[in-house]
């Protein structure tokens, strides 16, 4: 699997000279510099493609909204860039026509929001191979790893961690496991936000009628290292599995509301 992910950052460094866009009805969604947002494509369909549209909704379901029509949908390889994106979670879709009648709406996509501890390749030893650890192993020259940093960052919700000057630490977005349902069992509570249940996961409980409004820190037992970060809540209550968690220890947290710290605590991992 690491190979596959060393792939993809290999194709974003092929992007910049040949643009490796998804074909459709697939496509992509990345970050852009100062916020935009690139949505990109590839058309196998040549010129039987007579109407090509750009879609954007806040929820992914309802209300989307046409913010583009590409005035040669024929082209291969094509892309646009919304520069004016609205606040909050995004979700993009592509409509596009048939010369003989028939319509597509793709499915909707957010962009990708992986993650990468700031300044990760400075803090590592680049005389050495990396060794990679968590939900992906393996070794890998700094070279390399620049290029699995910017595949984590632009293609995928996955988080890389530094660990010290000699590995890091891979965690796929999964492994954070998210469940919307209540625990059936006693909670212990840590804080006015987040509790404990029997089973030594972490149960975070949100305000539904903010929940946009909402992010997270959770650090390394040193109180320095970002281990966890979550952006966005997609739901007013998650329990994040103790296996996602290195090793047993207290591990400190911050709780953000628009951006402003609204709690500071720890728990602890047993």
């Amino acid at each position: 699997m690491l190979k596959y992910i060393l792939f993809l950052g290999i194709l974003i460094s092929i992007g910049k000279i040949c643009d490796a866009q998804e074909a459709l009805p697939d496509f992509s969604v990345k970050k852009g510099v100062q916020n935009h947002v690139i949505i990109s494509w590839r058309n196998n369909f040549g010129d039987n493609i007579s109407i090509l549209n750009i879609q954007r909704s806040a929820d992914g379901i309802r209300n989307f909204r046409t913010i583009y029509s590409c005035p040669n949908a024929s082209l291969a390889i094509n892309a646009y860039t919304d520069i004016h994106p609205a606040p909050g979670e995004l979700y993009y879709r592509i409509y596009y026509t048939t010369k003989n009648g028939n319509y597509v709406f793709t499915d909707a996509k957010k962009i990708a929001s992986g993650y990468v501890s700031d300044g990760l390749l400075s803090k590592l030893d680049s005389t050495k191979d990396i060794a990679i650890q968590g939900d992906e192993t393996g070794k890998l020259h700094i070279n390399q790893l620049r290029g699995l940093k910017d595949s984590v960052l632009y293609n995928t919700s996955d988080s890389l961690f530094f660990i010290d000057t000699h590995s890091v630490l891979y965690k796929k977005f999964n492994s954070i496991a998210a469940v919307i349902q209540a625990p059936t069992n006693t909670l212990t509570q840590v804080s006015n936000y987040l509790f404990q249940n029997t089973d030594g996961n972490v149960v975070i409980r949100l305000p539904q009628n903010n929940l946009d409004a909402f992010s997270m820190i959770i650090y390394q037992p040193n109180g320095h290292t970002v281990f966890f970060k979550i952006n966005h809540f997609d739901n007013s209550e998650i329990i994040l599995n103790k296996s996602s968690f290195l090793h047993a220890g207290w591990y400190p947290y911050e709780l953000f509301e628009n951006g402003k710290l609204k709690e500071r605590n720890k728990f602890e991992v047993k």
